[in-house]
């Protein structure tokens, strides 16, 4: 008896493997794209963490709302990185929706303390 009949069909765990490092990695250049994008800054994060900073003092601050606002910046970010990049393809198979949504969560986690805790001037 051959050990793949005993525990069926060998796996290529490399192309897996590979493809999850392929995603992580790109998702990890996103990130550090649109955090040193200077013109997304101004254009959308300083807008919204105004609104951010004035829903929390009112005491009626929406985690969801204050995620999806970074949608618009998000976007952006991705056709300006589509294009520095030279992607081919469709922008809808390079950042899919739930890519969009986790970038979102995470610049929204990665600027919610320092908004809470005044570290931009936002006027």
């Amino acid at each position: 008896m051959l050990l793949n009949e005993f525990f069926g069909k060998a796996v290529d765990a490399t192309n897996t493997l590979s493809k999850k490092d392929d995603d992580k990695q790109l998702k990890d250049e996103l990130f550090w794209f649109i955090l040193d994008h200077d013109k997304l800054h101004k254009d959308y994060l300083h807008p919204i963490a105004t609104k951010i900073k004035k829903s929390d003092k009112s005491g009626k601050m929406d985690k969801e709302k204050s995620v999806a606002a970074f949608m618009p910046m998000i976007e952006k970010g991705c056709k300006e990185f589509y294009q520095k990049k030279k992607m081919s393809g469709s922008l809808g198979t390079h950042f899919p929706k739930e890519l969009r949504e986790e970038m979102c969560e995470r610049i929204y986690d990665h600027f919610r303390e320092d908004i809470l805790k005044d570290k931009y001037k936002l006027g």
